[in-house]
């Protein structure tokens, strides 16, 4: 039998040697540490307000209409369209004001005939079309009803119900990286807590007998090696 020839340093790399007896390949190795992992929940539940550059899980729908009700844009008047319409320019027409209602109080059906001194974001009373904003209106110091001197359309200065955001609506896509102005709209529709994905947790471990933890070993006591 001939003698095995030196390798070549010139030559392609030939197959991998067998390990030695006792150690493992970095695959076994890897394997055998991945199969002792157990897999955290891939989502978690967190407060909306705890939610700030976490990944959204699952979708966010709203579950409410916005605005919930329609809705005053302009501190003035609540009208009816229709009773408006003869204004015009030197011929105001007066109305007494019937109810006031301030955002957050709900006001009773607007009577004929009748005004309502409303405030932004408050609910429109029923019976109501229009809100005519208080600069464009004369108010009567003595008696209190105030005068429109131009006629307004249906739905001048309103925000309708869901006009901004419709029950049911996707709002928030999974998948999104939650900056502030999403927390923001989540907390604007109900939400007070959220599904997103679970942080990854790391592990770092190093091994050798050359190495030893800060403060393990005081400087001076540092054996060769």
């Amino acid at each position: 039998m001939s003698a095995r020839p030196a390798p070549d340093a010139t030559s392609e790399p030939g197959p991998a040697a067998p390990r030695a007896k006792g150690l493992l390949t970095v695959d076994a190795a890897l394997g055998l540490l991945l199969d002792g992992v157990r897999g955290a929940p891939a989502t978690e539940t967190v407060s909306t307000f705890d939610a700030r550059g976490r990944v959204l899980a699952a979708a966010l729908r709203s579950r409410l209409d916005v605005p919930s009700m329609d809705n005053a844009q302009m501190d003035g008047y609540a009208v009816r369209a229709c009773e408006l319409e003869a204004a015009r320019p030197g011929a105001p027409i007066a109305f007494p004001v019937s109810q006031r209602i301030p955002a957050g109080h709900p006001g009773t059906p607007l009577a004929a005939g009748t005004v309502a001194r409303i405030f932004t974001g408050a609910a429109m009373p029923t019976g109501a079309d229009a809100v005519v904003m208080q600069e464009a209106v004369e108010v009567d110091p003595r008696s209190g009803s105030v005068r429109f001197a131009e006629a307004v359309g249906a739905g001048e200065w309103v925000r309708y119900r869901g006009e901004d955001i419709a029950a049911g609506q996707v709002v928030i896509a999974a998948g999104t990286r939650l900056l502030p102005q999403h927390l923001g709209l989540a907390a604007s529709i109900g939400t007070a807590e959220v599904v997103v994905a679970r942080r990854p947790r790391v592990a770092v471990f190093s091994t050798g007998d050359e190495l030893a933890m800060p403060g393990e070993v005081a400087v001076e006591d540092l054996v060769p090696g």
